[in-house]
């Protein structure tokens, strides 16, 4: 067989083998970007839900149902959140407990809950810059007044 055969079956094996390379990698990473996204998305959304039962837990009449879709929310996020997420959420869990005898002041909430939504803003983001200046923050909203 002379170069110029080999080079005849060479440049289409060559041609084949790069085309499946591109487009084996053009799949992977297409896919991961693709799971990426989806993680981004689930992670927003537990962090959300968790906001909401929050907001609920204190807002709501229906104290049974509120603590419920806040644990709901918590059990969540352990299992989709960072680990820096999670210790903050356990730790601010820990603070507004039934358990917590000892109580919590109204800055020492604030701290927790700010520190726990800087850890989900940048599991989110994944920008350390994020969370520069972000201010003490608290809930906000009126509590609804049980009238018996």
């Amino acid at each position: 067989m002379s170069v110029e055969n080999w080079i005849q079956i060479f440049v289409p094996v060559v041609g084949i083998i790069i085309a499946a390379v591109s487009a084996s990698l053009s799949y992977i990473y297409t896919k991961r970007n693709q799971l990426r996204a989806n993680e981004s998305r689930l992670k927003e959304e537990s962090y959300l839900n968790y906001i909401k039962a929050l907001s609920n837990n204190v807002l709501s009449d229906d104290f049974e149902d509120s603590k419920s879709q806040l644990s709901d929310a918590h059990n969540h996020i352990l299992l989709i959140g960072s680990s820096d997420v999670v210790v903050k959420l356990r730790t601010f869990s820990k603070l507004i407990g039934a358990d917590n005898t000892e109580g919590f002041t109204i800055d020492e909430h604030d701290a927790f809950l700010t520190e726990l939504i800087k850890s989900m803003r940048n599991d989110l983001y994944k920008d350390n810059k994020i969370n520069q200046n972000y201010p003490i923050i608290s809930l906000s909203g009126k509590q609804k007044r049980h009238t018996d």
